[in-house]
């Protein structure tokens, strides 16, 4: 959707779309259903950076209506150089269903400073359920758990007594 693949068929989109529905779908009612929209990680970096978080707004308003079970997160990845307003803005014109939360994938390792700024840019923007890392663990290098629950802790620690309450609320 960000133009990485040239060639692509017309229906791409609906093809995503259709996929997405019939995996929210399999998922019994009981169960937590929530998406994480990736730019891809071969090598730990995405395929293509998201030039603002408009593409991932779009997809997540489809997918609501694609699937017809409710979805309970939503997580976009957020860059680590991307402290800019214009790379949050688009989330101002994201409207969730109630019991659908965002979670900002905006933790980087060793970045306390930025993490924190990330954290108060996005809140201008819309309300903010939680953060997580840009990515999955699973690849990552184990030495680096312990450092980044640190970051964690330092982030949600230095936040008011609501933080997960965003501007946007």
């Amino acid at each position: 959707m960000e133009g990485y693949f040239p060639d692509r068929p017309d229906d791409y989109l609906a093809q995503i779309l259709s996929v997405l529905g019939r995996i929210g779908d399999a998922v019994p009612r009981g169960m937590e259903l929530g998406y994480h929209l990736c730019y891809g990680s071969p090598k730990d970096e995405h395929l293509i950076q998201p030039r603002d978080a408009t593409v991932m707004v779009d997809l997540m308003r489809q997918t609501l209506r694609q699937v017809r079970r409710p979805i309970q997160y939503f997580h976009i990845p957020v860059p680590k150089e991307r402290g800019d307003a214009a790379f949050y803005r688009p989330l101002s014109s994201l409207n969730l269903p109630r019991g659908t939360e965002l979670y900002l994938g905006l933790v980087h390792l060793n970045d306390d400073g930025g993490n924190r700024q990330r954290l108060e840019v996005a809140r201008q923007f819309t309300a903010v359920t939680g953060v997580a890392t840009e990515c999955g663990w699973g690849r990552g290098n184990p030495a680096n758990v312990v450092p980044l629950l640190e970051s964690f802790g330092r982030l949600i620690g230095s936040q008011p007594a609501h933080p997960v309450a965003g501007a946007g609320a």
